[in-house]
């Protein structure tokens, strides 16, 4: 894979100027509006690369992840509410809770392959919705969900003018996951994930246990995405079942094809991407000079569903690696051009 010389240093200073950015309100930044919609969509990113992990770096093509992304929200906020434990605490039993829950139906899902595995894991994830929807054991309130008790969380995320420290929760949740990622994919480990991907015959005949190392990356991704749970609850104030509905999955997997597969940014990018272009566009239906386009017009253009799927088949047809795809490409034809 090509490597650009400056590419850490200029990502060093992206980090930067993003961090820094909340502290300024001459810049769009510094307004608390774009600051929570960039807040989910650092979450979304950081989610995106962690179905990453298992799509594209380990070949798994699950349709069950937002079953551990919903843990997190909801288990945290139900621990949070009853002042069970202090926040802290609870965000860290959400994790532990849906690591053990993804070793689990890990354990019993990765006994199938292909399709099959695809499907097991479809169905685990209904299940876990079904739960939330029908309130179990009344504590996860149903189809309203439950709103977070905002008393027993620190106050330096509660109120509109305390958006800017949300965002900066969103971005160190998705530098820490990024760092995990890399850790995990540059390791040992990650590399036997990628032959996995690439011939698990082979990986067999090498004498490794494959289910042992699907089942790795299959508990970290779940992990990770119960801790950018419990980041979301802060951010979105409550629990919902939207969290743990199987469109959360496909959007995932939607993100990470967007952003290109097998690249730890693309993901990251593509996630933040989707995220941001879906609220962007759900505000532009709301405006009044929306209401005089014609509704044969205005009628599909006001799903944003569809105009992304239209991008997504797009960057399918035409740059199947996703804009990071499309960027190694570009890199490629230049110093190609350069050398001759």
């Amino acid at each position: 894979m090509l490597r650009w010389k400056y590419s850490r240093p200029l990502l060093g200073l992206l980090l930067l100027v993003l961090a820094i950015a909340p502290l300024f309100t001459n810049n769009p930044l510094g307004k608390p509006g774009l600051q929570q919609t960039m807040a989910v969509a650092f979450v979304w990113g950081a989610l995106a690369l962690t179905y990453d992990l298992l799509f594209g770096f380990t070949g798994l093509l699950s349709f069950g992840h937002a079953l551990y992304f919903a843990t997190g929200v909801y288990v945290s906020c139900i621990l949070i509410n009853h002042d069970v434990v202090s926040w802290w605490l609870a965000a860290l039993i959400a994790i532990a809770v849906s690591a053990i829950l993804a070793f689990l139906v890990g354990s019993a899902s990765l006994r199938t392959t292909g399709i099959t595995f695809a499907m097991v894991t479809l169905a685990f994830g209904e299940a876990g919705h079904v739960i939330v929807n029908r309130n179990f054991f009344n504590l996860t309130g149903g189809e309203n969900g439950i709103a977070l008790n905002a008393d027993n969380v620190p106050q330096i995320w509660i109120g509109v003018f305390n958006t800017k420290n949300i965002y900066w929760l969103a971005l160190a949740a998705l530098v820490f996951t990024y760092a995990v990622i890399w850790w995990v994919t540059e390791s040992s480990a990650g590399k036997v994930f990628s032959a996995l991907r690439d011939n698990e015959q082979r990986v067999q005949v090498l004498g490794l246990n494959t289910q042992h190392f699907k089942l790795l990356a299959f508990v970290i991704s779940a992990a990770l995405a119960a801790m950018l749970g419990f980041v979301m609850l802060i951010a979105a104030g409550s629990a919902a079942p939207r969290f743990a509905e199987s469109g959360v999955t496909i959007a995932l997997l939607l993100m990470v094809v967007i952003g290109g597969a097998v690249t730890r940014w693309g993901a990251v990018l593509g996630g933040i991407f989707y995220s941001f272009a879906s609220t962007r566009m759900q505000d532009l239906t709301q405006q009044e000079s929306f209401k005089s386009i014609p509704k044969w017009i205005g009628g599909p253009i006001a799903e944003p569903a569809l105009l992304l799927g239209l991008i997504f088949i797009l960057i399918v047809m035409f740059s199947p690696g996703g804009l990071s795809g499309a960027y190694y490409r570009l890199r490629l034809k230049a110093l190609t051009n350069k050398s001759s």
